[in-house]
């Protein structure tokens, strides 16, 4: 594992420089999180105005970068420190909130204020924006969508979920999609070609079946609010431009962050793969929490002799134990390193050394900034 001490953190190197919108993308605990917040606030010091988004629900991006607990989702949090002092950028941080991200879309595209009060006091309305499946993944792009239109920030970094999440985040505007085209839902709520001329017979046969199922009011709520949100979904589609174009666009690039661990390379070289599949460009691999290599136990140096005097063979034994389990986490970085560059050798991979505990403030944040190493 040897670095190359010249490269700079993967925001400050090559192509990245052109991004308007990064996203970190990786398996679930390997501190994906806390990188965003350092390679954002790494951006800032470069001189850009950034914006770190985050939709993890404990917010730790929050409280890494400061603020207190109770602070406000969906508000764009301007974050004060020092060290973007005289460098021309500027760090915000915002708390991604599904709800709030919806009712401004439903405000800014529904066809009037009648329109919109009924989707909003919808039941179905309130339901979906926090429990359908694929929600939460859709008001991140809308929300990334709606602030690139914006141009407020020179670069936007994106704390996505988990891996399993994150495929929900790339396929999120196909299901969503889906769900206010689906032909069995347009023929609910009398919309669509075949919807008026079944309306009378075949739609009358779908709502009795789905009235004896959940009631007639669940079933006026279902189709009232499928055919008023459709209309704000294809009114944002048309207005705010195709999300897939943005995803694959030069404007657009993809930080994957792992772990050593060999179930977290795994998934990591799955993921990669298929963020390939779906053109999106790669700009690297942030290996985080890497402990260096270590050479064999030295059972002859003067540690040793002195172990060996003073605390006998069990002292020794327990100093082994514990230093050969250091040597086996260095064997780890250093195979995930091979195994990643085996899967994808044009990918360049970056190494973070483990911080016990993880970094918390924006000091620690500051010197993790400068851990980066290109190792490959």
């Amino acid at each position: 594992m040897q670095p190359s001490p010249s490269t700079p953190h993967p925001l400050a190197a090559g192509a990245p420089k052109t991004r308007k919108i990064v996203l970190c993308v990786g398996p679930g605990g390997v501190g994906k999180t806390t990188c965003a917040a350092a390679l954002a606030l790494a951006a800032a010091r470069g001189g850009r105005r950034v914006l770190v988004v985050t939709i993890d629900p404990s917010r730790r991006l929050g409280q890494a970068l400061g603020f207190e607990d109770g602070a406000k989702p969906g508000v764009e949090l301007p974050v004060q420190t020092p060290a973007l002092a005289g460098t021309g950028g500027s760090l915000h941080a915002l708390l991604l909130d599904g709800r709030v991200v919806f009712d401004r879309l439903v405000a800014a595209y529904a066809n009037d204020s009648a329109q919109a009060k009924r989707i909003v006091q919808n039941p179905l309305y309130q339901t979906m924006t926090q429990h359908l499946g694929g929600a939460l993944e859709y008001a991140a792009i809308a929300q990334l969508r709606l602030l690139h239109r914006e141009g407020r920030y020179d670069l936007i970094v994106l704390d996505t979920p988990p891996t399993a999440n994150a495929l929900d985040f790339l396929q999120a505007p196909e299901r969503i999609q889906e769900l206010v085209t689906n032909p069995a839902i347009r023929l609910l709520t009398g919309t669509g070609r075949l919807g008026s001329r079944l309306l009378g017979i075949g739609n009358g046969m779908v709502l009795k079946v789905l009235g004896a199922m959940g009631g007639g009011e669940f079933v006026k709520d279902l189709g009232e609010f499928l055919r008023d949100f459709s209309v704000v979904l294809e009114q944002f589609h048309k207005q705010a431009g195709d999300f897939q174009v943005l995803l694959t666009s030069e404007t657009t690039g993809a930080l994957l962050v792992t772990s050593a661990a060999a179930f977290s390379v795994r998934e990591a070289v799955s993921f990669l793969g298929v963020l390939r599949e779906r053109s999106l460009r790669v700009d690297g691999v942030v290996l985080n929490r890497v402990t260096p290599p270590f050479p064999a136990f030295p059972e002859t140096d003067a540690c040793t002799t002195y172990l060996q005097a003073h605390g006998g063979s069990q002292a020794v034994a327990s100093v082994r134990e514990a230093y050969n389990g250091l040597r086996i986490q260095g064997d780890r970085s250093r195979q995930a390193i091979v195994a990643l560059k085996q899967a994808y050798s044009a990918v360049t991979v970056w190494a973070l050394p483990r911080r016990e505990p993880p970094p918390t403030s924006l000091d620690e944040l500051h010197t993790l900034e400068r851990d980066f190493v290109c190792v490959g």
